[in-house]
């Protein structure tokens, strides 16, 4: 896949465009980009980066996952002053023509666009016929009556209602990051645990334990016959009040039936489960006696998944 940070200037093939913010690559996005790949033209993804904006994904990971879903072009425009004083019909000439040579434009049906927001899929749909595109504008995907959206999606995570942003996102919410040294309480009290630190700027869920999947490459795991391992597990999200204060958040994960050396390795954390949220207890014996609860409710989980 090849990605730009800007508009390209050296792409020449026709594409299928797909256009949208895509934080999170939800359902939604992901029927965009299938409906794209029926048209036989390569896939172009043309998405937006607002900094101050808080994420589902990370951009390393809206990268990663257009990828693994068949994306071809991958096209970030920074949504800056410029952006926003753009007039549709520019938009539509400068970029979506001229630039990234768009064949077929595929877009949500409530697709907004342009200075003031003034572009929709009619404006997209009078100008196809001018500048030889055809326009599929798709209608939302809903989960239940609910009509899916990255923003109804970051409420839920917001909630830790994990389940529901598993099926909103087609996906677990994850969280990645190099695995850092912790204060080695875990492996004082026998439950040994790797840490992370979130990636800024991505959206939390609340301060608790969570039922986990953590996925890491084979060079940690010293397994050879898939490109990913899969581990469950349980990790604990937030600032470890039991153990000290003034913590900065952070992820510990401690990984069931592992005992591998994963220390600067980066780890996926798909959190599945919001099992309780945390707390600060009296003692580290007391912390202890908790944590094998949490151990045994995930392996209800787990179980019945």
């Amino acid at each position: 896949m090849l990605i730009w940070n800007h508009i390209p200037d050296d792409l020449s093939v026709e594409t299928a465009l797909c256009i949208g913010k895509f934080d999170g690559f939800h359902k939604g996005h992901r029927l965009l980009i299938s409906e794209a790949k029926k048209t036989g033209n390569p896939v172009c993804v043309l998405t937006f980066v607002f900094n101050k904006t808080e994420t589902i994904d990370s951009r390393e990971e809206k990268q990663r996952i257009a990828d693994s879903l068949g994306v071809e072009y991958y096209v970030e425009i920074e949504a800056d002053r410029s952006f926003f004083s753009m007039s549709p019909e520019r938009f539509i000439s400068d970029i979506v023509r001229a630039k990234l040579h768009a064949r077929y434009v595929i877009v949500g049906e409530d697709f907004r666009f342009g200075k003031d927001r003034a572009g929709d899929i009619k404006t997209l749909d009078i100008s196809s016929a001018e500048y030889g595109y055809e326009l599929k504008a798709l209608p939302k995907e809903k989960y239940g009556d609910e009509d899916i959206s990255s923003s109804r999606i970051r409420g839920r995570i917001a909630a830790g209602e994990m389940e529901a942003v598993t099926r909103m996102l087609g996906r677990p919410y994850s969280m990645s990051g190099i695995v850092t040294t912790g204060n080695h309480i875990g492996s004082r009290i026998g439950a040994p645990t790797a840490n992370l630190v979130p990636e800024p700027g991505k959206v939390m869920p609340p301060f608790g334990v969570y039922a986990v999947d953590v996925f890491f490459s084979d060079k940690c795991s010293g397994v050879n016959n898939s490109e990913q391992t899969c581990y469950n597990g349980i990790a604990n999200l937030g600032v470890k009040p039991t153990v000290g204060k003034d913590n900065p958040p952070g992820l510990e994960i401690n990984i069931f039936d592992f005992d591998g050396d994963i220390y600067k390795e980066k780890i996926s954390v798909d959190l599945l489960y919001y099992i309780r949220p945390e707390r600060r207890f009296d003692s580290v014996d007391d912390l202890k006696v908790q944590i094998e609860k949490d151990i045994k409710e995930a392996g209800v989980i787990f179980s019945e998944r």
